[in-house]
């Protein structure tokens, strides 16, 4: 499981990723998950919306505006709270909760107004 952790000049964009299309979320909340893994409540902000199946065992990208700071970390599944995830209830209500893993690097900074961008690779 590698995770990286970086910090980035002015401009946070340079920093990110640069694969499109790719969807934006926010962080609504961050909790901490079964086994050591991190639950990241997510609200859609912009882009193309990803399939469920596509977002199992994807690597996803999150950023903190102020800080610039961002971390590649990866989704290990779904929560069991608030019932089985769908595309349908993902266009309804715009939000999805995914449990996350984690090196051992700190990753205190990833709060709530945190960015998550997930790229959607075409297989």
């Amino acid at each position: 499981m590698s995770a990286s952790h970086n910090q980035g000049a002015s401009n946070p964009k340079q920093n990110l990723p640069s694969t499109h299309p790719s969807a934006q979320f926010h962080v609504i909340d961050v909790l901490p998950g079964p086994h050591g893994s991190w639950t990241l409540k997510l609200r859609f902000d912009s882009g193309t919306l990803p399939k469920i199946r596509k977002l199992l065992n994807a690597t996803v990208t999150a950023m903190v505006p102020d800080t610039q700071e961002y971390a590649e970390i990866r989704v290990e599944g779904f929560p069991l709270f608030g019932g089985k995830p769908s595309i349908d209830r993902l266009y309804r209500t715009g939000r999805i909760d995914l449990n996350v893993s984690l090196s051992d690097e700190d990753f205190s900074f990833i709060k709530p107004g945190s960015q998550v961008s997930i790229a959607l690779k075409q297989t």
